[in-house]
């Protein structure tokens, strides 16, 4: 497998931060270069599979017993 490399700095070390965007209805997460910064990807803030399991579990609704 290959190694991911920034596009900007070639460094292989990223970091996730939040990244303040104005107007965003949303918080939003960076994929961020360690060593230069550079914003390689996005991310939500939230977990939305988490949030939906989270809001089955409180409407009594079983994720496991519905078919797609």
């Amino acid at each position: 497998m290959a190694t991911p490399k920034c596009p900007s700095c070639s460094g292989t070390s990223f970091e996730l931060i939040e990244i303040p965007i104005d107007k965003a209805a949303y918080r939003t997460y960076g994929v961020c270069c360690s060593h230069c910064g550079a914003v390689v990807g996005v991310q939500e803030f939230f977990n939305i599979g988490v949030l939906v399991k989270k809001l089955a579990k409180g409407l009594r609704i079983n994720l496991d017993s519905i078919s797609l």
